[in-house]
């Protein structure tokens, strides 16, 4: 009995001395001192990663624009990481508790979940040979395939170590994550190339047309600063009773081929109404009028 009045005693007894409260006072005011030097230093330090990727975006290079663009998001995680690592450990240390066994055993633990967290180690190695291998970059238009099944197509918004943020055309926005990216279209890192058809009535002297065509073709660059030369027409692409169908093609800015098909669709129809040239029309055949006649 006195044994039990003893160790309770030996608990009660810390808090009723108001040095406790002091010391635990003086210990908590110095880890939000702790926390809030951490924050203003990740504050600092996000703006000085920052500032120094803008180098680049004033070289007018857009692959170096966006390249740091993805970088800077990157550096900036992890320096956060390592900010925030140290002020845990740094607080933890102020109330005794020894960081060393911790990580000890944060060692084994970390072993045995990591054989049931495969998943997310491959996410991790594969959101690294993403960024440093440069395979896309924040503001690409991609197409993501998983063993060649489709999964997401649109602009990269953000690419981190575990998942990537991928825009559709439509406004959806897919977080995929990394480790089930097989197969990576990217369609920005070489110019690409706008082809349309163009069909006209087969009355039409197709020699004639095409050299219009060319000719008109010329000024294209001189209004839209997405081709990179003049197109030009292919030739005849295929025909049938009533039209034939004139192939055209232009280089244009990396990830801008289906803009610029759909300006040369445009320019290319007010021309021919402009020209006189005529557009081609069905032919309709009344076979039910001549089988009449025929049993008349």
């Amino acid at each position: 009995m006195n044994q039990l009045e003893a160790i309770l005693k030996s608990m009660v007894q810390p808090l009723l001395d108001p040095e406790t409260y002091s010391n635990l006072l003086t210990k908590l005011i110095i880890v939000l001192i702790y926390v809030i030097v951490a924050f203003i230093v990740v504050r600092i330090l996000n703006k000085v990663i920052a500032q120094f990727f803008k180098v680049n975006n004033r070289s007018g290079k857009t692959n170096r624009a966006k390249r740091s663009k993805t970088l800077i998001t990157l550096v900036q995680n992890v320096v956060g990481y390592i900010v925030w690592f140290i002020t845990l450990t740094t607080v933890l240390s102020k109330f005794g508790i020894s960081v060393e066994s911790i990580l000890a055993g944060a060692g084994v633990v970390g072993l045995a979940i990591g054989f049931g967290a495969q998943t997310l180690v491959k996410d991790v190695i594969t959101g690294f040979f993403i960024i440093f291998e440069n395979q896309f970059d924040v503001g690409d238009y991609v197409s993501i395939k998983n063993n060649s099944a489709p999964i997401a197509e649109g602009t990269v918004k953000s690419i981190g170590l575990r998942s990537t943020r991928i825009l559709s055309y439509t406004g959806e926005l897919s977080i995929i994550p990394n480790g089930t990216m097989s197969e990576v279209t990217n369609f920005s890192v070489t110019n690409g190339v706008a082809i349309i058809d163009i069909p006209v009535s087969i009355h039409e002297k197709i020699d004639d047309v095409e050299k219009k065509m060319n000719l008109f073709l010329k000024s294209i660059p001189k209004k839209y600063d997405i081709f990179i030369e003049p197109p030009e027409v292919l030739g005849v692409d295929n025909f049938n009773s009533y039209e034939v169908k004139i192939r055209v093609a232009g280089e244009t800015l990396p990830g801008e081929s289906f803009g610029g098909s759909r300006i040369l669709r445009r320019e290319l129809k007010e021309f021919l109404q402009s020209e006189g040239i005529e557009a081609p029309m069905p032919t309709l055949v009344q076979l039910y009028q001549d089988q009449q006649n025929k049993e008349a």
